[in-house]
């Protein structure tokens, strides 16, 4: 089980370097890890902050509540159709943007190249359906696999249920917690 640690710094974790605290803090490295997480007492009461890269986020003061650091891995190819030149990819919502777009060019495979140098994780892009120079995640999108927080529950989403627009999704919406 992830081990739940308390007054901890976050200043390793936001991407401008403030020093404030979590009263709780805990990394998670698989859906079960954070289901198991997501039991504990601690947790239940409040509130939560699930973490990414820490690049879209200002900390101002202390966190009262749960941080829980998404450091689910992995870079995979899980399918291509030579007929179409594409491939499906796999990546663990804790993965760098920028390494998958990195792993995608190593495998000789194109249509994220505009989306370099995003800073952030796999898991925060579909949130904003990150884009740059004309080009958005959208446009290379298939699915995601999540984990409602609710129900602990896993749950797939396609492209169409994740109600892409300009720097929008339902997860900013409807489906934020």
């Amino acid at each position: 089980m992830p081990h739940l640690e308390e007054h901890v710094s976050l200043r390793p974790y936001n991407t401008f370097g403030l020093a404030v605290q979590a009263r709780y803090f805990a990394r998670f490295a698989s859906a079960e890890g954070l289901r198991q997480l997501l039991a504990r007492p601690e947790v239940q009461a409040g509130p939560l902050l699930v973490l990414g890269g820490g690049s879209n986020l200002l900390l101002t003061q202390d966190f009262g509540g749960v941080v829980l650091k998404n450091e689910i891995k992995g870079l995979e190819i899980i399918g291509e159709d030579a007929d179409t030149h594409t491939a499906l990819l796999r990546a663990g919502a804790g993965e760098g943007w920028h390494g998958l777009v990195e792993y995608a060019l190593d495998e000789d495979l194109h249509g994220l190249e505009n989306l370099s140098l995003i800073p952030g994780t796999v898991g925060a892009a579909p949130l904003q359906n990150i884009g740059a120079y004309g080009a958005e995640l959208q446009d290379t999108f298939e699915r995601l696999e999540a984990l409602e927080i609710s129900t602990g529950q896993l749950r797939v989403f396609t492209k169409e249920e994740c109600g892409f627009g300009y720097r929008e999704s339902v997860f900013k919406g409807p489906l934020k917690n």
